[in-house]
């Protein structure tokens, strides 16, 4: 994941706790069901999720003059609700 975002090896810890996150999320053995399925019974909902490494846009509220959004890359997965 590193090597295809073109981040450098100080992001590992990201990539480490992305891969868990991920894997945590897909099907399992039982039943090819989500553990969320399995311990809550609704369906994963997978609408949150982006490319590692993208560039991504975050909000800025500093002062009217300057810009409102700031270019940054995208290494997190961050559950908006």
């Amino acid at each position: 994941m590193l090597f295809n975002a073109c981040l450098s090896e100080c992001f590992w810890a990201e990539v480490d706790s992305t891969t868990c996150y991920l894997v945590n999320q897909s099907l399992t053995i039982i039943d090819f069901k989500t553990p969320e399925k399995v311990l809550f019974g609704i369906p994963t909902n997978y609408s949150h999720l982006r490319v590692f490494g993208c560039p991504a846009y975050f909000h800025v509220n500093d002062n009217k003059f300057e810009l409102r959004a700031k270019k940054a890359i995208f290494f997190l997965i961050m559950l908006v609700e």
